[in-house]
């Protein structure tokens, strides 16, 4: 694999660019690269520190030649003119809020980045002015300064109808409504191009289940989820898939254990197990990983459990444990309905 470049100035000409910080950031730019009515040409700045970005570009370039081209870097670039299209993956991150007030009235596209897209539009579409700050960020007074600017920048950018929110992610009504009077155009897709292209092989498993970093994250009891897990193996061999931020315990003991393949190498499940015909199940804990993949799959089932009350920490909070109660709901009724 040809190394990316890294900071060269050819990088960041063009009428855009996007920075993004994980896997699924980069394909929701990429699609929002290829969609009607967004930016068609640009650059793509993949965070340098971030693991497994340049790997996931190869891959998909090899399969779709037309991905925008990409470069390494240690902090994402502050647009030049107002006719730039920014593309930005990650609007908490500080590396991004930081340029906020400094760029020109340009063209703002933000991509999915998980949950947090429920999150963000919450707070620009509230009746003032909120920070705009991850739900478990410590709230310095730096922080909530920068957080404060960038949510005036941005909340200035929708009402001049230059912000855009590029989701695959079903909005509850009220969000909707809400992310409407805001300004905000919200534009759904279904990864059309990634659904275009040629698969991979699929797994010797009939069964995947896909990794969670709540346990990692301090968020989810490690005992519940390992017996999770155990019911999981007890219904047979299964391909497991880590997530990025797995805990390395888990990872230790599925190490050992027959019943399980851990998928070691590969890109994120939206590229790697789209196509997925029947006979095929995914399972997981709540994530948004199952919203993408049953708009990816071709008759697989997928599925979710819901969490029980105790299995989460102090740290998980009453607004984290109902928006991942919405989506197993979204991904199990759309699997009742033979929506997969």
């Amino acid at each position: 694999m040809n190394p990316l470049p890294t900071d060269v100035p050819w990088a960041f000409e063009g009428h855009g660019s996007a920075w993004v910080e994980s896997p699924l950031q980069f394909l929701s730019a990429v699609e929002a690269y290829a969609a009607h009515g967004l930016s068609t040409q640009g650059c793509i700045l993949l965070r340098q520190d971030a693991a497994g970005l340049p790997g996931v570009h190869a891959a998909l370039r090899g399969l779709f030649p037309a991905t925008p081209p990409a470069a390494l870097a240690r902090r994402p670039t502050r647009p030049r003119t107002a006719d730039f299209t920014w593309v930005i993956g990650d609007a908490f991150s500080g590396q991004v809020q930081r340029l906020l007030p400094r760029a020109p009235r340009c063209r703002l596209v933000l991509v999915d980045d998980g949950l947090a897209v429920w999150h963000l539009l919450r707070l620009l579409s509230a009746p003032s002015v909120q920070p705009v700050l991850r739900a478990r960020v410590r709230r310095t007074p730096a922080r909530l300064a920068l957080g404060t600017a960038a949510a005036r920048v941005l909340r200035r950018a929708a009402q001049e109808g230059r912000l855009t929110v590029f989701t695959m992610l079903p909005l509850p009504g009220d969000l909707r409504e809400a992310a409407a009077a805001a300004g905000i155009r919200v534009m759904r897709h279904d990864f059309p191009l990634l659904r275009s292209l040629p698969e991979y092989d699929h797994p010797a498993e009939q069964r995947v289940v896909l990794g969670t970093a709540l346990v990692n994250d301090g968020l989810l009891r490690l005992p519940d989820y390992l017996g999770w897990l155990e019911r999981q193996l007890a219904q047979g061999p299964v391909a497991y898939h880590p997530h990025r931020r797995e805990d390395p315990r888990v990872l230790e003991l599925l190490a050992a254990d027959p019943r399980a393949r851990l998928v070691r190498a590969g890109g994120p499940v939206e590229l790697t197990l789209r196509g997925l015909g029947p006979g095929y199940a995914v399972r997981s804990l709540p994530s948004t990983a199952l919203v993408s993949l049953r708009l990816l799959v071709r008759g697989a089932s997928i599925g979710t459990d819901a969490v029980p009350g105790h299995w989460w920490t102090e740290l998980a909070s009453p607004g984290l444990r109902e928006d991942l109660a919405v989506t197993a709901a979204l991904v199990n009724d759309e699997e009742h309905a033979g929506g997969t």
